[in-house]
């Protein structure tokens, strides 16, 4: 997985990103408008130039009104970007909006599966004392190749320097910390259109990288989220600090809820809703997927999250980064074989891309490309 150290202006960290990962911008369109995935699942049988049109107007309309009001900091880097990419602003635009339609569930839920499997081990249930921020990123399977690791340094006054894994076109984050020793990860939720999911508004990824560069605290950070005044698409924010502070935001377009530790000081999250449980898909709601026919959506979250709460509760009070490993790599839920049901997730056209482990008092991650069950963790200082 490439390591980008980028330093500046958020613009001039966005040029850099876009320029770094051009190559592997373009084969990553390439690869996605010609796969059996999108075949199967773009709308209406329309023309991908078609598509590429309605991205820029969406991208616009929808996304970059939002970002320009809630964080324009976001809405520089995102233009940055889009020049380092040698695209138009307006097709960057729409490539950051597809990730609020990854959010939308569709009657039959006819697109990829996607689960990540969240890990919190506050000090009173590690071994040293420590706080440890635990995941698993599962998407698209052939996302895998255009992975990234960021570790920032803004130059604007007041913004903190952070480390962060995305996607090659993407400006936000789906997990990071930064150096006050906040660490966030991010779960997708798969909703109805409606009062609980919208398409206009800041993606989520966008808002983590605000709260990465701007708070220093859990309760700094979930106030924000459970009050930003512009999200659109659904999930879960875990998130933990320095001092072993923890929780959940559960969040969708216009409410949110806070979850904390158990008594045994851990937590896990996978993409179901434990307190706004009335927000969750109802039962009955099926994958029509390829490979995943019949399979009832809420079938692979909730195994997840047995097996990794079950665990987690298990080595509560010796928990180290060897226990996460070993339980980010956890194939129970398949009798011992990685299937869409297990925490180390092996779909047939998504599974684990990457598995992250903040050491958050060290400023460390531990980082596995791929499925953890198949890959040995790499540490990643916080600065280069």
């Amino acid at each position: 997985m490439k390591i980008l150290d980028l330093k500046g202006s958020a613009y001039e960290r966005g040029v850099k990103q876009g320029k770094e990962m051009r190559e592997d911008y373009i084969n990553m369109l390439n690869e996605f408008f010609s796969s059996e995935m999108w075949k199967e699942n773009k709308p209406g049988g329309l023309p991908d130039s078609v598509i590429k049109l309605a991205m820029r107007i969406l991208g616009v309309s929808m996304t970059k009104k939002s970002v320009k009001t809630a964080t324009p900091a976001q809405l520089a880097r995102v233009e940055g970007l889009a020049a380092g990419l040698g695209i138009s602003r307006a097709f960057c635009w729409g490539l950051q909006f597809m990730e609020i339609l990854f959010c939308e569930a569709g009657k039959s839920l006819a697109a990829p599966e996607m689960g990540c499997t969240q890990l919190h081990a506050t000090p009173a249930s590690t071994a040293d004392g420590k706080p440890l921020l635990a995941r698993n990123y599962d998407f698209p399977n052939m996302l895998k190749p255009y992975q990234l690791v960021r570790r920032d340094t803004p130059s604007e006054a007041g913004r903190l320097a952070t480390i962060s894994l995305t996607q090659a076109p993407l400006a936000g984050t789906h997990q990071g910390m930064n150096e006050a020793g906040l660490a966030i990860a991010a779960n997708n939720a798969r909703l109805w259109k409606g009062p609980d999911f919208r398409y206009k508004g800041v993606p989520y990824m966008l808002i983590m990288m605000e709260l990465l560069e701007t708070c220093r605290t859990v309760a700094e950070a979930a106030d924000k989220m459970a009050n930003f005044p512009a999200r659109a698409n659904t999930g879960f924010f875990g998130m933990m600090d320095e001092s072993g502070d923890c929780c959940v935001v559960e969040f969708t377009s216009s409410r949110a809820a806070v979850r904390r530790p158990d008594e045994r000081g851990v937590i896990a999250q996978t993409n179901h809703y434990l307190n706004m449980k009335d927000a969750n898909l109802p039962d009955g709601t099926y994958w029509t997927v390829k490979g995943m026919e019949g399979l009832e959506y809420a079938e692979s979250t909730l195994k997840r999250y047995e097996a990794a709460y079950r665990l987690m509760s298990e080595n509560a009070g010796k928990i180290t980064v060897d226990t996460l490993k070993s339980i980010l790599r956890d194939h129970s839920a398949g009798n011992g074989s990685g299937t869409d049901c297990t925490v180390c997730c092996h779909g047939l056209t998504g599974g684990t891309l990457a598995s992250t482990i903040f050491d958050i008092k060290e400023r460390t991650a531990w980082v596995a490309d791929g499925h953890p069950c198949e890959s040995e963790y790499v540490k990643i200082p916080f600065k280069g």
